[in-house]
């Protein structure tokens, strides 16, 4: 098997944050024809359930469920009796839409309509026997997917289903068999792998999911498998390795495998062994773009490397001189090192690509004070509130603008605008405990610091670990703090610039540096670096 360099490309969209927003597919021209000829087609004859419908699965198809569903029960509402056929998918649906909202009631009263209109409806009959599953009617569910397995004996679906069912009934031996018939019914469906991926994940053999995923991968599917393992290695990093260790040892395509190990790595906060993976890349010229050393130079400055990663920022923008970001990362090492003309104009030069950017405009502001120009500091955050209103660490540097201007009452207001935002469910990127503890309100600010942990104690995470030793460092309860930062390094967090040089904002180890635990500590795990 070859891997096309435009599967590779479909790697590069992965980062921690790897979703397009729903708004976006508006920009594409296109979708706005369509969307625009839906619209006068119901004007001109509002009784135009094809309109209403087509329009319905366009917005389904963009995640759009809201106004997919308005749509259909005006499609369906709408509907000719003559047309069972689409009628039945119209409802199923619906019915999915239903199922997705949690209104387990209402999908399944919309999967028996649409099989009522169309009893051969292969998709209304898995998608009720799938429902029936997640609502615990295990009995139903098993005659629904023996109904597929009669129609087609080599149903993959339906043998999943049934290892799904027996999963939750705790029947491992039937789960086992289901599966085993599932894989030999189409072994080379990549989308098996990944829907068993799935269930292996839940039954928390992470292990063998890992092995799925690759598997998808090998079989063709790129995108999702690798967001997949990208989630997985969260949870479990070491068997998210092992499996694409695996693979690279085996397979002809070892550059690609090796590209999504190294971001792996990179986004676990494994630097060394993330610059270990693309150095392996470039030496052994599997393959040249300008990601593999925007990356590594990624990795090289969370090290604090900042040379090494100017070199390869370097070379990024030679081959792709048309990425804000890159002048963005640069303008910040050239910061870090003091070099203050060339950090301005790299920043200046991704203005003209974007003046509104918030990350920019933060970038500039921090120059500025590194220059002492607080009052143009002021400006540069200011802009950045104007232009995202619910971005915190705008906030947070503004405060500590304000302490440097001399303005407490400013720095105070700024402060509380994080403190007093509201949250549904408490996470460290609010930076609402920080806020607290700059206020002096400690109290409630470890009380923060210790929901969000719970909140988030399913997914391991070694930043929030080291996030929460900051905020503790910022209360001055140094117990805390070093109990949390040692429980970062034990998880891997191989950041060598946040432990010795952020400082920019409150969420910093500043408070513990100049203590001899912090150099013992640092030092007992310095292989982690």
């Amino acid at each position: 098997m070859r891997i096309a360099l435009k599967s590779l490309l479909l790697v590069l969209l992965f980062t921690p944050v790897i979703a397009l927003a729903q708004k976006n597919y508006l920009k594409d021209p296109m979708v706005r024809i369509a969307m625009s000829a839906y619209a006068a087609q119901i004007a001109e004859n509002p009784q135009n359930y094809g309109a209403y419908y087509s329009r319905a699965k366009d917005y389904f198809r963009y995640g759009e469920s809201e106004l997919a569903l308005t749509d259909l029960n005006k499609a369906i509402e709408l509907f000719p009796a003559n047309e069972g056929a689409e009628l039945s998918q119209a409802y199923t649906m619906r019915a999915l839409i239903y199922q997705k909202k949690g209104d387990g009631v209402k999908a399944l009263a919309d999967f028996n309509e649409a099989l009522t209109l169309d009893p051969q409806s292969y998709y209304s009959l898995l998608g009720r026997a799938d429902l029936l599953c997640e609502m615990g009617d295990y009995a139903h569910a098993q005659d629904d997917y023996q109904m597929l397995l009669r129609r087609d004996v080599r149903c993959q679906e339906a043998y999943l289903g049934l290892a799904r069912a027996a999963y939750k009934q705790q029947n491992m031996g039937d789960c086992n068999e289901m599966l085993a018939k599932a894989q030999n019914a189409n072994p080379s469906n990549a989308d098996f792998y990944m829907q068993r991926g799935a269930l292996y994940e839940e039954m928390k053999e992470y292990g063998k999911a890992a092995d799925d995923y690759v598997s998808a991968i090998f079989y063709g599917e790129n995108s999702k498998s690798v967001f997949a393992l990208n989630r997985l290695s969260r949870i479990d990093y070491d068997a998210v390795v092992n499996s694409l260790t695996t693979i690279i040892e085996s397979s002809e395509d070892k550059g690609f495998y090796y590209f999504i190990r190294a971001t792996i790595h990179k986004n676990n906060y494994h630097y060394s062994a993330s610059i270990k993976d693309w150095n392996e890349i470039v030496e052994k010229k599997y393959f040249y773009h300008n990601s593999i050393f925007a990356n590594r130079a990624y990795c090289y400055m969370r090290l604090g490397q900042f040379e090494y990663a100017i070199e390869d920022m370097n070379k990024a923008i030679v081959m792709k001189g048309d990425d804000m970001s890159y002048y963005i990362t640069r303008g910040r090492l050239y910061r870090i090192q003091g070099i203050f003309d060339k950090a301005a104009e790299d920043l200046a030069i991704a203005a003209t690509f974007d003046p509104s950017n918030v990350e920019l405009l933060q970038e500039r502001g921090l120059l500025a004070v590194e220059q002492k120009d607080y009052e143009s500091a002021a400006n540069y955050y200011n802009e950045a509130i104007m232009y995202d209103a619910e971005n915190a660490k705008s906030y947070l540097l503004r405060a500590e603008n304000c302490l440097r201007l001399k303005d407490n009452e400013g720095a105070v207001r700024n402060f509380e605008m994080v403190a007093n935002y509201p949250e549904e469910q408490p996470q460290m990127s609010s930076l609402r405990g920080f806020a607290l503890a700059s206020l002096g309100r400690n109290t409630e600010a470890e009380e923060w610091a210790e929901t969000v942990m719970r909140v988030d104690s399913e997914y391991v995470d070694a930043s929030l670990y080291y996030q929460a030793a900051c905020l503790y460092a910022l209360t001055g309860n140094k117990k805390q703090a070093y109990n949390y930062l040692e429980k970062a390094f034990k998880a891997g967090y191989g950041d060598y610039y946040d432990v010795y040089f952020e400082s920019d904002t409150p969420v910093s180890l500043a408070p513990l540096r100049n203590e001899a635990d912090f150099a013992d500590l640092v030092k007992s795990y310095v292989e982690i670096f």
